[in-house]
């Protein structure tokens, strides 16, 4: 059933999506996806949303590129993700993570490796953490607008406290992709 309260969160879907499509039209083919799809619905959202960015490119998904272990696996361990990667029929043109820790532990094996990014294979995140803006190359992700969600937040308290009986609301705001130098000109 649905939850009997307001609820304010960041859109998922579109702005993964929004990478795979972009990506796609430029040139991209083969994609992997990072992360465990079933730890929280964030995550789940993002794969949904990876999935939809693929089919509206006219792609397919070829899940031996992804790497979507339970949570608890050595995500933050290069020789993991090295082992997981070593294990693809090929790299793929393009990693599209859950969130962008993810993706600097992805960088980091793959430039152990020996891969360039994103010559050789592309990285993007989300969450758009400071983190994604200091790694090298800085890291593509998609912005989660944390003030806004906090200004909607506030106001939709102050209503509710003003009026207990308004129907409840639930309230996506919108994420944006932040081009950075982890992916190729799109």
């Amino acid at each position: 059933s649905l939850m009997a309260c307001d609820y304010v969160t960041m859109e998922n879907m579109a702005g993964v999506s929004a990478i795979v499509r972009q990506l796609a039209a430029s040139g991209a083919r083969r994609f992997g996806f990072v992360g465990d799809k079933n730890y929280c619905g964030s995550f789940r959202e993002r794969w949904m949303g990876f999935q939809l960015g693929l089919r509206v490119s006219g792609l397919s998904l070829d899940k031996s590129l992804c790497i979507c272990e339970p949570d608890e696996s050595p995500y933050t361990s290069a020789e993991w993700l090295l082992s997981k990667i070593n294990e693809m029929p090929s790299i793929p043109d393009a990693f599209v993570c859950a969130n962008d820790h993810l993706a600097i532990h992805v960088m980091l094996a793959l430039k152990k490796q020996g891969y360039n990014i994103p010559q050789d294979v592309m990285v993007t995140g989300f969450d758009g953490t400071s983190q994604s803006a200091l790694v090298e190359p800085a890291l593509t992700t998609v912005q989660i607008p944390s003030i806004e969600i906090g200004r909607m937040s506030a106001d939709i308290l102050l209503a509710r406290i003003r009026n207990p009986e308004i129907p409840f609301s639930w309230t996506h705001i919108r994420t944006n992709p932040v081009w950075r130098k982890s992916t190729r000109e799109v």
